[in-house]
């Protein structure tokens, strides 16, 4: 019985520990991470490897850009406040015999806000 008991033990204090966790400003009371995704599938134009490069830092720093403007929807519609915590940004192509070159990129972005 005992062995039972000290596992549920533990499991009942995991949420006290959360708690204590946000309270050392992991998290500021009254914000919710929101994560969102952002992603382009779009076939290259340049047949270099200097062009398909320049291209792909090109989608990749739009990607930035629009990383940081998330904020801006959640603002305008859900959130009275937002901080972009965490951005990770990726691209990658695709290339295969006889077709055009596609570039694949993706961005996740990671947010505290805090809800109207």
């Amino acid at each position: 019985m005992r062995i039972v008991a000290l596992p549920l033990l533990c499991l009942l204090s995991l949420p006290a520990m959360a708690q204590e966790e946000m309270m050392d400003g992991e998290m500021p009371m009254g914000g919710i991470y929101f994560s969102t995704s952002i992603s382009v599938n779009a076939p290259m134009k340049a047949t270099d490897a200097m062009g398909k490069e320049a291209e792909e830092d090109a989608y990749r720093q739009r990607l930035y850009v629009r990383s940081v403007k998330e904020c801006e929807g959640l603002l305008a519609t859900i959130a009275a406040t937002c901080e972009v915590t965490n951005v990770s940004v990726s691209t990658q192509v695709t290339a295969s015999p006889g077709q055009p070159d596609y570039l694949y990129g993706t961005a996740n972005i990671s947010m505290n806000v805090e809800l109207k």
